[in-house]
């Protein structure tokens, strides 16, 4: 049985497989695991054998993730790392092990997936935007904060403006109260940054056939305004699949 996590800014994202059959899966709050996951885990614990992690942590985390692992499940972890290429993907950075290992893994698993140029937005505690052509070249990126940093941003930074959190509000219409404008708002740069890399990968490669992606826990808020997009939760789980399956 494998298992594989997601170490995220916020959430740790987890699944048991067995081969291709997901066993059993979950979220939690990153600052919880690993000591969290022996709940989850505890029936399946000797059967694990094999723990695949994609971490935007740090090293210390990691580290204590390893640790864990290694006294938990007598495993011990192998993570993912930004490499020149893998699997048909070739990355674009010019120092390829800055990019962020879950934009990586999910750009691989994307492109496994589909075979076809794509837009891969992900909202998460930063919403990260990657463009990848039909021969899997990765020609880059944008950052931007995540819709709960840009609120608690508003909130922290000025005077007036708490915007309360009811994410039923986001729209493109003018707001008529402050924290409708401010979802407002929110929603229409949200549509700006998807529609400024969807312009960027038509420029790059005009008249191709392309998918857009969400993944991300924000994606469902932003999903109504792209009915044509497809939702993959959990791309990095899938990425890592992937990436581990085909190099053994």
């Amino acid at each position: 049985m494998i298992l594989e996590v997601d170490l995220g800014n916020t959430r740790c994202k987890w699944r048991l497989r067995e081969e291709k059959e997901i066993i059993n899966r979950g979220s939690l709050p990153t600052s919880g695991a690993p000591n969290e996951l022996v709940l989850a885990l505890d029936e399946y614990r000797v059967q694990i054998r094999q723990v695949l992690v994609a971490s935007v942590v740090g090293a210390t985390l990691e580290q204590s993730f390893s640790l864990w692992s290694m006294d938990y499940l007598s495993v011990a972890p192998e993570f993912a790392r930004s490499t020149n290429s893998c699997l048909g993907v070739v990355n674009g950075y010019e120092e390829p092990w800055r990019l962020g290992v879950d934009r990586w893994v999910g750009m691989i698993a994307c492109y496994q997936q589909l075979n076809k140029a794509f837009l891969l937005v992900s909202f998460g505690t930063a919403i990260t935007v990657d463009i990848v052509l039909e021969d899997g070249l990765h020609v880059g990126g944008f950052i931007a904060p995540g819709v709960n940093l840009m609120l608690d941003s508003l909130q922290q930074n000025t005077h007036q403006v708490a915007p309360e959190r009811n994410f039923e509000l986001f729209n493109l219409h003018p707001g008529t109260s402050t924290t409708e404008a401010v979802y407002c708002a929110i929603s229409a740069m949200l549509v700006g940054l998807v529609e400024n890399g969807l312009r960027q990968l038509q420029s790059a490669a005009p008249n191709i056939g392309f998918d857009i992606v969400f993944a991300g826990g924000d994606a469902p808020k932003v999903l109504p305004f792209y009915p044509r997009a497809l939702y993959k939760p959990e791309l990095v789980l899938d990425g890592l699949a992937y990436i581990f399956d085909n190099s053994r």
